[in-house]
């Protein structure tokens, strides 16, 4: 098929486009909710006497985040290989995501249900070590078939792109609500309500419900167009264990995977780092101080200020947060061109360097005489939404276009196997984020009179978004 043709065809009617694309709420929603405020939930919140209220150590919660999310990323290959393999008249990938989606809904829900919400215990550590394992164990039962689907349901660039911005959509939405529905509820619901003690719980049991809804939609739009070949290909002879770690190993083999694991390693440890230590920023620097009129003016327009004058951080958190996501829906339809005429790794190049010297910034807020704390971290996260729009829209392709390559190479389709060991190496870097902040808070502090361990989070994460730049250098495809 000639260059032109792969990027002007399409195999999908759109409203189907859009459709599948709302899957991608559910990939984005939960994951963000659970990087953004879990560890605050259980390490960071105060009581009303200004006291921590703490439900684990933080040290400890990175140790089981980061534990949890290792562990778990073995089987994100073995789900890729094993889904690459089934056979049934729904198609490879659509089972595992209608079996999954209900029980990574309810390990969602269980995190924000610690048995003792009065302070540190050990039960609370083995709920959120349980429920963690869980989530993510049932969250790779569901996506890796659920992102395996893209390059299967259309062979066309242009398509895949389209589809791929249609999903930065969803990935916006689901990242918006993911910031702002904790904190709202727990705003809104400080007393908790019925058999729940605060409005995080609330939250869980909506979000739960809203990743079952979105998952069955979107499976339920396309077809498949290589469900047939499921278990075509016989593999050496031996175990299966030894011949799935023969698929895995082999990965390593195209020249383009290299770079690209690498890069997106880097670049996925860093967005953690960022995410977890937002609601951070917000109470223990934002908050440290006294907000100067204008800020709790511009605070009180967003609703994030009572009666009495006294701002609510973690909404503020919240609002920074979504100032990235909907600056990054704003510049989709810009980067979908720019896309077309500079090439997905100029641009995907260009996007890790720029976010990571606006992560280092991040290390100076408040340290400047001007303007006011508030008003410096809103112009840095406002500077994050271009990069974040780019790798929202070109991730996905980049991937499909190594999967492509490695059937040109092998003559095999293995989406499962290539997005499997994406999620293995995800696991350990998204891990990796948070325990390494937890370090920092234990050693530095993350308290409103000793922050430096927040603060020391941006450059650790910039550092690691201009490592996954020299990466994408090394990458050999420029389509």
């Amino acid at each position: 098929m000639k260059s032109s043709e792969r990027q002007i065809k399409t195999q999908l009617k759109t409203w189907r486009q859009w459709l599948y694309a709302g899957g991608n709420f559910g990939v984005t929603f939960s994951p963000t909710v659970v990087a953004a405020w879990l560890g605050y939930f259980y390490t960071g919140r105060e009581n009303p006497d200004g006291t921590p209220h703490l439900l684990v150590g933080a040290g400890l919660f990175g140790l089981i985040w980061f534990a949890c999310n290792a562990i778990n990323g073995i089987t994100d290959p073995v789900v890729g290989y094993l889904s690459d393999r089934t056979r049934s008249r729904f198609g490879r990938r659509k089972p595992w995501v209608a079996a999954g989606a209900p029980l990574l809904a309810l390990s969602f829900f269980f995190l924000w249900m610690p048995p003792d919400p009065t302070g540190p215990s050990t039960a609370n550590a083995m709920n959120l070590t349980v429920a963690l394992f869980f989530f993510w164990f049932f969250f790779t039962v569901v996506v890796a078939p659920y992102l395996s689907l893209l390059p299967d349901i259309t062979p066309f660039d242009g398509e895949r792109v389209r589809i791929s911005a249609f999903m930065g959509v969803f990935e916006v939405l689901g990242t918006v609500g993911g910031n702002l529905l904790p904190p709202l509820l727990a705003a809104l619901l400080v007393a908790g309500i019925g058999p729940f003690d605060s409005g995080y719980q609330v939250m869980a049991l909506v979000g739960g419900l809203l990743l079952i809804l979105f998952f069955f939609v979107s499976i339920l739009s396309v077809r498949e167009r290589h469900a047939d070949q499921a278990g075509a290909y016989v593999g050496p002879h031996g175990s299966a264990l030894r011949n799935a770690l023969s698929e895995f190993g082999s990965t390593f083999q195209l020249p383009a995977f290299r770079p690209y694991m690498l890069g997106v390693g880097f670049y996925r440890m860093a967005i953690a780092t960022t995410v977890f230590i937002a609601p951070f920023i917000a109470t223990k620097i934002l908050g440290a101080g006294s907000p100067s009129e204008a800020e709790v003016d511009f605070l009180n327009m967003l609703g994030a200020v009572d009666e009495a004058k006294i701002v609510n951080w973690e909404l503020a958190a919240g609002y920074m947060m979504m100032l990235v996501l909907v600056g990054a829906a704003f510049f989709l339809p810009l980067v979908a061109r720019l896309v077309k005429r500079w090439g997905k790794r100029r641009l995907f190049i260009l996007a890790l360097a720029s976010f990571g010297l606006i992560t280092i910034g991040m290390a100076f807020i408040g340290l400047l005489p001007s303007p006011a704390p508030l008003f410096q971290a809103l112009l840095l996260f406002g500077l994050a939404a271009f990069p974040v729009s780019i790798a929202l829209v070109v991730i996905r392709p980049i991937l499909a276009d190594v999967i492509d390559a490695d059937e040109e190479m092998t003559g095999r389709r293995r989406e499962g196997v290539y997005n499997g060991m994406e999620g293995l190496i995800m696991k350990v870097a998204t891990g990796l984020g948070p325990l390494t902040a937890g370090w920092l808070f234990a050693a530095f502090g993350a308290s409103t009179t000793e922050n430096l361990g927040v603060r020391l989070c941006g450059p650790v994460a910039g550092c690691c978004l201009l490592v996954a730049a020299g990466a994408f250098m090394r990458y050999p495809i420029k389509k």
